[in-house]
C-alpha cells in the first residue's frame, strides 16, 4: 500500500518507488515438493526442497529426524525418513543468503494411524430391548490419530444413520467413543447396527479413506401382544362344529387362554404355529368366548361372539352376549335370521381419569325394563343387586387401588347377565424430577459428547408419560414410553449433547408431562426439574487478524506484535524466541527490533494453540526517498533563486554616464526629484555590454 501512496505524490520517480515496493514484498525463495504430505505411521517419507536463487551460501533441513546440515552450492536438498514415528515432527527447510540472512519454510506433515480396534455395545443395558424405549449405543475406537480428521459413521443394516466428527486437535493416538440414541420398534427385531471409523485426510490423503468397521451388533426387540385382524362374530347352524381363531403376535411369543362366559365344557385348545384355534363341537346355543394373550410386557383380551342360526321348528329363545364395551345383543326368534337390539347398559361418563386419592363417581343406567336388578362389582365402592332401579352409582371417596376394574351388571329376566367394565386411569404426578450429567462432573469441553439424564420418581401410568427436554426455552426432544404400567415406577430419560463455546452458561431442563387424553386434566399435569447450568471450556483461539504469520521489520524501527487469544479458562500467553534477539515483552505483547521467528503460544486447561510469526528484514527505503526528494527540492530552489536575481538585474537596473550633462530647470519624470532643492542631472542609459559586476 505504501508504494501506491508515494507513487501518487512523486510521479517523477516511478522506477525507484516500484523497486522499493518489490523489495518490500519479496518472499522466501524456497519451494517444497510435495508441498504437504500425509504419512501412515511407520511409513517412509521423502520431500525435496529447491530454490531458484543462486545468490546464497547454502541450504538444508532442520528436523528431529532426517535433518541435514547446511549444504553449500546446491539448489535442492532432500528430507528423508525411512520409518516416521514422531507425532509432533515439524521439518523446516532453510536457506542462508551471502549477507547472512536466513529464511525458512515449515513442511506440513500429517502422521495418521488407523485404530487398533472398533467395537459397538449397548450402554447400561444387557439382553433384549423393549419397543419404544430409548437405548444408547456406544462405539469405542482404540488408538487412532489424528482425532480432528476422524468421522464416525453409524449404520443400521446398510442404511446410514448418523455421522460424528470431532473438533479436538490432537496429533498423538487417543481412545475415543461416539454414541447413538435409538428407540427400536418391533420391525427392528434382529436388526444389525455397525459403526465405522473413517479418517478423512483431505486430497493428499489415501483414497478411499482408511476405515475400520466394528462387528455388527444384532438386537432383539420385545413388544407387547397385539391381535392380528380376524372376525369378532361367527354365525353357525345349530348342531354344527365351529373353529374360532385368535391370532396374535408379540415378543416373547404370548401365552393364550380361552374362557367362555356362558358355558364350559365341549371345547379344546389346539395350537397351529403362531395361530391359536379353538375347536367347538355341536354348537347349540349362542355364546361369547374370551381370548386372552399375555407376555411379560402386557396382556390383552378380545371377545368372539358365536351366533347360532336356530331352525324355525325350534322354540324361539332370547339370548344376549356380554361384550366388554357398549355394543349390540342378538335376539333369535323362531323365525329365520336374528335381529339386533340396543345393548342394555350405558356408563356416564364412559371413561374416567382420576388423580391418586381423589374421589370418583360414575352412573350406570339401563333402558331395559325386563330385568331383575342391577349393580356394581368392584374392589372398592361395589354395590349389591338393586331391584326396580334404572340407575346405579359407583362412588369412591379416596381412590387408591391401581388395578381397579369396576363392572356394572344387569340381571335380565331370561337369566342372562350382560356387564360392562368401566375404564379407569388412576394417575400420579412424580414426587421429584431431577437432571444430571452421567459419568461426568465439573466443566464440559467444547465438541465432546455428554449424556444428560432426567430421573423421574414415582409416576404412573408410564404409557401416558412424555419427557420433554429444553435448552433455555428452546424445545429439544420428546421421549415417550410404550411400557404398560398401572403402578408408580421410577423412570429415566437421556439426552446426548455436544456443547459449543456459545453454550457456556446455558441451562437445561427436563419436564415430566402426563398426556391423559381428552378425559384427563387440561393443561396436562407437569413437573419440571431445576435447571442444570453447564460450564463449557474451550481451547484458545489466537486472533490471527492482529497477528499475521509474516511481517516486515525495517532496520532501526521496532515492530510490536500483539498476541490476543480467546478461550475458557482465560488462556496464558507466552512468547518463545531466540534469547539472543533484542526484544521487549510487556502484557502479552512483544516488541521486536530484528528479523527472526517468534512463537506466540496460548495455553489453558483444554489445549494449546500457537502461531509462528516470521519477521522479515527490509531496508527503510522511505528515508532514502525522502532525503533524495529533499535534496532535489533544495537544488531546484537554488536554481530558481539564481535565475530570479539574473532576471531582476537585467530588467530593473543599469549603468548611466554623466558626460555632456546640462542642468535643466524643467522637471523630468525620468529623473529623481528633490523637492526643488536639488539640481536635476540628466543621465544617459548605457547599453547592456557596458554592465559590469
Amino acid at each position: 500500500m505504501c508504494e501506491i501512496i508515494f507513487s501518487r505524490i512523486f510521479l517523477g520517480f516511478p522506477v525507484l518507488l516500484w523497486m522499493a515496493g518489490g523489495l518490500a514484498h519479496a518472499s522466501c525463495p524456497l519451494e517444497l515438493n510435495p508441498p504437504r504430505l500425509v504419512v501412515r505411521y511407520g511409513d517412509s517419507v521423502s520431500v525435496n526442497c529447491s530454490t531458484s536463487s543462486t545468490d546464497h551460501e547454502g541450504m538444508g533441513w532442520e528436523a528431529t529426524f532426517g535433518g541435514t546440515g547446511l549444504e553449500p552450492d546446491v539448489i535442492v536438498v532432500t528430507w528423508t525418513v525411512k520409518n516416521l514415528t514422531d507425532w509432533t515432527i515439524q521439518p523446516k527447510c532453510y536457506i542462508t543468503s551471502k549477507d547472512g540472512k536466513q529464511c525458512l519454510e515449515t513442511f506440513p506433515v500429517i502422521l495418521y494411524k488407523t485404530p487398533d480396534r472398533v467395537s459397538i455395545s449397548v450402554l447400561n443395558h444387557s439382553g433384549p430391548m423393549v419397543e419404544g424405549t430409548q437405548y444408547q449405543l456406544q462405539c469405542d475406537i482404540q488408538n487412532i490419530a489424528p482425532l480432528q480428521n476422524l468421522v464416525v459413521k453409524w449404520y443400521k443394516g446398510n442404511k446410514p444413520l448418523d455421522n460424528v466428527i470431532y473438533s479436538n486437535i490432537s496429533k498423538r493416538p487417543e481412545d475415543v467413543s461416539a454414541t447413538l440414541m435409538i428407540s427400536p420398534n418391533r420391525n427392528d427385531d434382529g436388526a444389525q447396527y455397525r459403526c465405522r471409523a473413517e479418517l478423512d485426510l483431505g486430497p493428499e490423503g489415501p483414497q478411499p479413506h482408511p476405515t475400520v468397521t466394528s462387528e455388527p451388533l444384532s438386537i432383539t426387540v420385545h413388544y407387547a401382544p397385539e391381535f392380528l385382524p380376524g372376525n369378532d362374530t361367527v354365525e353357525v347352524s345349530a348342531g354344527s362344529d365351529v373353529s374360532l381363531d385368535c391370532s396374535a403376535e408379540g415378543n416373547p411369543p404370548p401365552e393364550l387362554r380361552w374362557t367362555n362366559n356362558t358355558a364350559e365344557g365341549n371345547a379344546n385348545e389346539t395350537t397351529v404355529g403362531h395361530l391359536r384355534t379353538l375347536n367347538i363341537s355341536r354348537v347349540t346355543a349362542n355364546a361369547t368366548y374370551n381370548c386372552t394373550v399375555t407376555n411379560r410386557l402386557g396382556s390383552i383380551t378380545k371377545q368372539i361372539h358365536v351366533l347360532v342360526d336356530v331352525p324355525p321348528q325350534q322354540h324361539p329363545t332370547m339370548f344376549s352376549t356380554a361384550p366388554s364395551t357398549p355394543g349390540t345383543m342378538t335376539t333369535l326368534p323362531g323365525t329365520a335370521k336374528p335381529k339386533v337390539v340396543t345393548f342394555p347398559l350405558e356408563l356416564n361418563p364412559p371413561r374416567v381419569v382420576v388423580r391418586y386419592r381423589d374421589s370418583v363417581s360414575v352412573k350406570c343406567s339401563t333402558s331395559s325394563t325386563d330385568h331383575d336388578g342391577m349393580g356394581w362389582e368392584a374392589t372398592f365402592g361395589g354395590t349389591s343387586l338393586e331391584q326396580d332401579v334404572n340407575v346405579v352409582t359407583w362412588t369412591v371417596e379416596n381412590l387408591t387401588d391401581w388395578t381397579i376394574e369396576p363392572k356394572c351388571y344387569i340381571n335380565l329376566n331370561d337369566g342372562e347377565q350382560p356387564s360392562i367394565v368401566l375404564p379407569v386411569i388412576l394417575y400420579k404426578t412424580p414426587d421429584r424430577v431431577s437432571i444430571s450429567v452421567l459419568n461426568h462432573s465439573g466443566p464440559m469441553v467444547e465438541g465432546t459428547q455428554y449424556q444428560l439424564q432426567c430421573d423421574i420418581q414415582n409416576i404412573t401410568p408410564l404409557q401416558n408419560l412424555v419427557v420433554k427436554w429444553y435448552k433455555g426455552n428452546e424445545p429439544l426432544d420428546n421421549v415417550t414410553y410404550s411400557n404398560i404400567s398401572k403402578r408408580p415406577e421410577d423412570v429415566s430419560a437421556t439426552l446426548m449433547i455436544s456443547p459449543s463455546k456459545d453454550d457456556n452458561g446455558t441451562q437445561y431442563r427436563c419436564r415430566a408431562e402426563l398426556d391423559l387424553g381428552p378425559e384427563g386434566p387440561q393443561p396436562h399435569p407437569t413437573v419440571t426439574s431445576e435447571p442444570l447450568s453447564i460450564t463449557v471450556h474451550y481451547k484458545p483461539c489466537i486472533n490471527a487478524s492482529r497477528l499475521p504469520v509474516r511481517i516486515p521489520v525495517f532496520r532501526g524501527y521496532p515492530e510490536e506484535l500483539v498476541c490476543e487469544a480467546e478461550g475458557y479458562p482465560q488462556p496464558r500467553i507466552k512468547w518463545v524466541y531466540d534469547p539472543a534477539k533484542h526484544v521487549s515483552e510487556a502484557g502479552g505483547n512483544l516488541t521486536v527490533f530484528e528479523a527472526g521467528l517468534y512463537n506466540c503460544t496460548a495455553t489453558n486447561d483444554v489445549a494449546t494453540s500457537f502461531i509462528v510469526v516470521e519477521m522479515v528484514l527490509n531496508e527503510d527505503y522511505l528515508r532514502l526517498i525522502a532525503g533524495f526528494v529533499a535534496f532535489m527540492v533544495m537544488v531546484i530552489l537554488v536554481i530558481l533563486v539564481v535565475i530570479y536575481f539574473i532576471y531582476y538585474k537585467n530588467t530593473k537596473m543599469g549603468r548611466y554616464s554623466l558626460k555632456k550633462a546640462k542642468l535643466s530647470s524643467t522637471p523630468n519624470g525620468n529623473v529623481a526629484q528633490n523637492g526643488g532643492r536639488d539640481t536635476l542631472l540628466p543621465m544617459t542609459e548605457l547599453s547592456q555590454p557596458n554592465i559590469y559586476f
